[in-house]
């Protein structure tokens, strides 16, 4: 049985202090991702998806209740502690690829080991390793200006994998992809996952997008609504997708 990669129990997220408005933008969520699964968060805006990746990804601190990734607890954790957590065990892909227009393509993947103090001689089998894996390594000498936004995705889905951490947050990855570029990405990701065994955790709003994962979260009013896991043929699991994101959306629901 595989070992859980993520644990969130109990978990509350107020702002606002205890005398004025409070906003309780998660409330009470508990659930846990197994090593190797592809998990995708859903619900409309503001249900609390964002605030939930944030404490996951240790941007944010919970009000209450505690998350566990590869077995660490980091509710409670310094902030230069968090800072090593972060760098070691969480990669990061986000919407707009937050890639340095400076620097290579090579450089780029190879930054979050720089930033470890790996040896430059150790650098380059694990970049080389993961240009092969996504397929990108014709492009390491150019620059991010010269390549496409869908390499550009690619590029960031490297350097997220390159220091092989516990855990992948992929923040509305496809926001800024045509649908071309958006369905080679969320396939990079599944070939990720089932060939590497990486343990993605992704937050979209698109459903096409959902329906590669294999378990589906839906938050609505910082609570957990429902999850649905992939059982059948994807078409239908994104029909089951856009299922549950009606009845969220029904007027008068809550």
């Amino acid at each position: 049985m595989a070992q859980s990669v993520l644990q969130v129990n109990h978990l509350n997220k107020v702002y606002g202090k205890r005398k004025e408005t409070q906003y309780h933008a998660l409330k009470n969520i508990s659930f846990a991702m197994k090593q190797g699964e592809f998990v995708g968060i859903m619900g409309a805006s503001g249900a609390g998806k964002t605030t939930l990746l944030n404490v996951i990804s240790t941007l944010d601190q919970a009000s209450s209740g505690s998350v566990k990734i590869a077995g660490t607890d980091i509710t409670n954790m310094k902030q230069n502690q968090l800072a090593d957590f972060r760098s070691q065990q969480l990669g990061f892909i986000f919407q707009d690829f937050n890639l340095l227009e400076n620097l290579t393509v090579y450089e780029n993947i190879a930054l979050p080991l720089s930033l470890q103090g790996v040896a430059v001689k150790n650098i380059k089998p694990s970049v080389l390793k993961v240009a092969k894996n996504l397929g990108i390594e014709e492009i390491l000498p150019k620059y991010p200006v010269t390549i496409s936004g869908g390499q550009k995705q690619r590029v960031a889905a490297a350097r997220a994998l390159v220091h092989e951490p516990a855990l992948i947050l992929a923040d509305e990855p496809t926001g800024a992809l045509d649908s071309k570029n958006a369905k080679s990405l969320m396939e990079t990701f599944v070939h990720m996952n089932e060939n590497l065994g990486t343990s993605i955790m992704l937050v979209t709003h698109d459903p096409l997008s959902a329906s590669y994962c294999q378990r589906i979260l839906f938050i609505q009013d910082g609570q957990l609504y429902k999850e649905i896991h992939r059982t059948h043929k994807r078409n239908e699991f994104h029909q089951a997708i856009l299922d549950v994101l009606s009845e969220i959306n029904k007027p008068n629901e809550w």
